[in-house]
């Protein structure tokens, strides 16, 4: 089922355009990694999707700056609304409360988050730990998020994300910092998010962490979306080959046979 859709959207920084006319979907189950070079306007797209940055006003008749959620235009509510309806931002920079402990972040959830607001206290308790073994930090729950390493800090976002029982969670360079061994483990954990139902829409300027698990593909430079598709048919477009990708990149993936697929499977 198609969750967010987002159609002719502009974004301007004063007089500056940042985004120019950006369409882009994305499907309960589905992973989209959202391509570009640092500057291209991902970040935008992501803060403004959640609200954190006010889009231009939605013109229904000439159907631009569209944000809509099963259909329903959301541009103008406000960032809890959004979030109580199943969007949930993970900015690239800790989110977190860096002198609180582990549990002690995880437990705002319970206490704030609208989802939480009858069930009983075990039933968190029961989830919370689910996932904590699940990402290999139940042994930190009584630490100070000081102490954690950046990729555990990186899964505890995620864990206080999933806790949050989002409809969609959109990630900005998701693993910025994080040793390569979170990385897989991040990985696997956004696609049984996808086995959930939960769309995942990943930011990054890193083509090759995406290749495995993405389902759809957009690209972005200089605030445009230049193609979108399948894995192969970005890796295939001449623009992207030639203005992001490069050749040698090209050959690199060509030769591991991603050319060969139907999207990342």
């Amino acid at each position: 089922m198609r969750f967010l859709r987002i159609e002719k959207l502009n974004q301007f920084f004063g007089s500056k355009q940042i985004l120019n006319n950006i369409n882009l979907q994305v499907d309960l189950g589905e992973i989209v990694a959202l391509l570009g070079p640092n500057g291209a306007g991902k970040t935008t797209l992501l803060k403004t999707i959640i609200g954190l940055l006010k889009p231009p006003h939605h013109n229904e008749t000439e159907k631009s700056n569209l944000i809509s959620i099963n259909n329903e235009t959301i541009n103008s509510w406000p960032i809890y609304k959004r979030v109580e309806n199943g969007l949930v931002y993970l900015p690239q920079n800790t989110s977190l409360f860096s002198q609180m402990t582990v549990l002690d972040n995880l437990k705002l959830v319970y206490q704030h988050h609208t989802y939480w607001k009858n069930p009983e206290t075990e039933s968190f308790k029961k989830e919370m730990d689910f996932w904590l073994e699940k990402t290999e930090l139940i042994h930190t729950k009584k630490q100070i998020v000081t102490k954690l390493s950046g990729g555990q800090k990186r899964k505890l976002e995620v864990v206080r994300s999933i806790l949050m029982h989002p409809k969609i969670i959109l990630l900005d360079e998701p693993f910025a910092g994080v040793d390569p061994k979170s990385i897989y483990e991040l990985k696997k954990i956004f696609q049984n998010m996808a086995k959930e139902n939960i769309a995942v829409l990943i930011s990054d300027h890193n083509v090759d962490q995406l290749l495995s698990i993405a389902n759809t593909v957009y690209v972005m430079i200089n605030g445009q979306v230049i193609t979108s598709g399948s894995i192969e048919e970005v890796i295939n477009h001449d623009y992207t080959k030639e203005m992001y990708l490069g050749k040698q990149f090209y050959s690199e993936i060509k030769q591991r046979g991603y050319l060969n697929k139907k999207g990342a499977q």
